[in-house]
């Protein structure tokens, strides 16, 4: 049973897919829902008083609600975003808050190819992690990874 759903996500068909599985299993489960999303971590490095940061998660976060708003309405989720490393903020968050699972959309048919940020993931995970395939990718067995 999960309580508490970590989502890493980014706007791409592979994120949505992420995003739709995550949901399902928080109402099944009735567990929160935590969406992040790393912004491109050079925002990082800009001075303290260039508002390009926050104007970019801003952005962020008018279109996932945009987006995506109305088929979260009956979950208890918030979404988050920030600069960062996507794969070690990921892993952070899941360790300080505690979550029972991360799950993120891959883009890659084969596991020997997934990008650095899914297999820094995998390996640094303090909790289960679920890869969800994108829904174009066809379906494939541990022997072909």
């Amino acid at each position: 049973m999960y309580r508490s759903i970590l989502v890493a996500f980014a706007f791409s068909d592979a994120g949505r897919d992420a995003l739709a599985m995550a949901a399902g299993l928080a109402r099944h489960h009735m567990a929160k829902l935590h969406i992040f999303h790393a912004l491109d971590y050079k925002l990082m490095n800009l001075a303290p008083d260039d508002d390009s940061c926050e104007l970019a998660c801003t952005e962020a976060e008018e279109r996932f609600a945009r987006e995506h708003g109305d088929a979260l309405a009956d979950v208890e989720a918030t979404f988050d975003c920030r600069p960062a490393d996507p794969a070690m903020e990921i892993c952070r968050l899941a360790r300080e808050r505690e979550f029972d699972l991360i799950v993120m959309g891959c883009h890659r048919r084969k596991l020997a190819r997934i990008d650095y940020t899914g297999m820094t993931i995998l390996e640094k995970s303090p909790c289960p992690v679920l890869l969800v395939p994108h829904r174009d990718t066809p379906a494939i067995s541990c022997a072909d990874a």
